[in-house]
């Protein structure tokens, strides 16, 4: 029997909250599967810090050596949620991920994909890249319609549809005492764009929410008095409970203020957020002022991503 039940990788270990609450998102699952936090590897960049906040063990990403030694102890290694199959900056996100895939297949490990947005995929590298990495699942769960038909179009066979994994996160008592206006932006190519719709519609005690360190430069744009930097789901909690409505670009924003009933709209900088404010029934922000509204609540068919991570521990 081989030390770990599964390796564990995403964006993991950089300080963005989203992909950290994806991890806890996927922790969480493996724990209703009966597999504990001892029985997982994390592949990280910051390992210590993954080791220390989640209790697992974890490995330099950056490292093969480290990297092949906990593949070949795990007995599956699944992509645990976020859009890394994508060429958006360059190729060299689908080509890295596609690496680990194809190493974990060499070291014996199953290969599973969970909570995925996949693409864009401009290049024929990528898409070789992402396709090769995807076909060579045994399970691609994706998180929108956009991602399934690519996935498909891809080759991929086995590919299911879902929602986002940080979905399947609960507050344990949530009691709203405020209505302060969160907004959040983090760079992108229509940044300055977007600070000039939002700025004429800001409150006088509107809050910046950082989800990145690199949300906090792109928040300075809009001259608040507050900006907090959010680690962690409690204190997005915290945050929130002050919350009487919520504009942003971040997807996970949107995914906590969807959790935390807050209304919503959201700035489209990615395909993957337009598919999110869709599924969740309010308004996008691209090229003039919509009122946030009350998202949809979180499905019951949230519950089905459960059954997807029973499938692949079976």
């Amino acid at each position: 029997m081989r030390r770990y039940a599964a390796a564990l990788i995403g964006y993991y270990g950089f300080g963005n909250l989203g992909d950290e609450l994806l991890l806890e998102a996927c922790l969480n699952l493996l724990a209703d599967c009966g597999i504990g936090r001892g029985r997982i590897v994390v592949l990280s960049n910051a390992p210590d810090d993954t080791s220390r906040e989640f209790g697992v063990d974890a490995v330099d990403r950056w490292r093969l050596r480290e990297v092949a030694g906990a593949l070949r102890e795990s007995e599956r290694l699944i992509f645990g949620g976020g859009g890394i199959f994508q060429d958006r900056t360059s190729v060299k996100s689908c080509a890295w991920y596609w690496g680990i895939a194809r190493l974990a297949r060499v070291m014996g490990a199953r290969v599973y994909a969970v909570g995925q947005s996949v693409g864009p995929l401009k290049s024929g590298m990528s898409r070789l890249f992402a396709g090769d990495a995807l076909r060579n699942c045994g399970l691609v769960h994706v998180r929108d319609g956009k991602s399934l038909a690519l996935a498909e179009s891809l080759g991929c066979k086995n590919v299911r549809p879902g929602a986002d994994l940080v979905m399947t996160l609960k507050p344990e008592s949530f009691t709203r005492r405020g209505q302060r206006m969160l907004v959040n932006l983090r760079p992108c190519p229509e940044l300055e764009r977007y600070a000039e719709i939002l700025r004429p519609n800001l409150e006088p005690d509107s809050v910046g929410v950082a989800m990145s360190p690199e949300d906090e430069s792109a928040l300075s744009l809009l001259g608040l008095r507050e900006t907090v930097r959010v680690r962690t789901f409690s204190e997005a909690g915290e945050l929130w409970r002050d919350a009487g409505r919520a504009v942003g670009m971040r997807l996970h924003f949107g995914v906590l203020s969807r959790i935390f009933g807050t209304p919503l709209a959201m700035m489209p900088y990615d395909v993957k957020v337009s598919e999110f404010a869709g599924q969740s029934g309010v308004p996008c922000v691209a090229d003039e002022w919509r009122e946030p509204v009350m998202p949809r609540e979180i499905p019951e068919s949230v519950n089905d991503v459960r059954e997807v991570f029973r499938e692949i521990m079976s």
